[in-house]
């Protein structure tokens, strides 16, 4: 299942964010942090519900869930307003007019832990990373496209990003998202079936050669339609049966 599946909505007051877009305007996915030191994503979301603030993020993340304050086809005010002026010694707002609120998705991202610092758990960071790979699959938005909100107006955000190894290392974690290992139930058949195939064809071990003559010597092992016994394979209810009866059939007379 995609994290895309599994996100409550609590959608923020239509005062603080724009009109309509269309799915392939979105070019740009940009990383926020709340700048709390303890909050979640429940708790964000509704303060834009119930507050007229002129600003919004579409989607809040925290350790355990990911809510939606704002639909992805409806503009976010997230990423406007001035360059801050000191651009030229931080590097930031390198994007400034080029990524805009229209064309962008943003994900802001909480601090969970109340300990005097401000940086998103390993958790966070984690459900924030699988949330931007769902979002760039489905958007086709390419790993240079995002951004932090730094890069667009030089705000310092997030904080704990502006460094630009910290940040090209998160970028990482996007690039190369975990792969979904979950197994269909065909594709477990076709692996069980492959595997007991291969067991049934390994030789026996000599030790067993004195036995397996003696066994096959009065029917009790006859191998199937192309005489493979499978010594090696594991038995079947039915074959166990027609053993037992094989060797009863020894014991009292045919």
């Amino acid at each position: 299942m995609s994290i895309l599946d599994n996100i409550q909505l609590i959608l923020c007051n239509p005062a603080n964010y724009g009109g309509t877009r269309k799915a392939n305007q979105i070019k740009y996915l940009v990383y926020h942090y709340t700048g709390n030191d303890g909050d979640h994503d429940t708790n964000n979301a509704k303060y834009y519900q119930n507050n007229v603030v002129q600003a919004s993020a579409h989607f809040f993340v925290d350790d355990d869930s990911v809510t939606q304050s704002v639909p992805d086809l409806r503009i976010a005010w997230a990423v406007g307003g001035k360059k801050w002026a000191d651009c030229n010694k931080t590097g930031g707002g390198t994007l400034y007019g080029i990524a805009t609120n229209t064309n962008s998705l943003s994900i802001e991202m909480c601090d969970t832990s109340a300990d005097g610092t401000l940086m998103a758990t390993k958790e966070t960071l984690k459900r924030a990373a699988e949330l931007g790979s769902a979002l760039m699959a489905k958007y086709n938005i390419p790993i240079e496209r995002v951004i932090r909100h730094f890069d667009v107006t030089g705000k310092h955000c997030p904080a704990y990003f502006m460094e630009e190894t910290k940040w090209q290392a998160f970028k990482r974690t996007l690039a190369a998202p975990q792969e979904d290992d979950t197994m269909t139930k065909e594709q477990f058949k076709e692996m069980m079936d492959e595997y007991l195939n291969e067991r049934g064809q390994i030789e026996p071990s000599d030790w067993s050669t004195e036995h397996r003559a003696w066994a096959e010597g009065i029917g009790l092992i006859q191998g199937d339609e192309n005489g493979n016994k499978k010594y090696k394979g594991f038995t079947t209810r039915e074959e166990m049966i027609t053993f037992l009866h094989r060797l009863y059939g020894n014991i009292v007379g045919k």
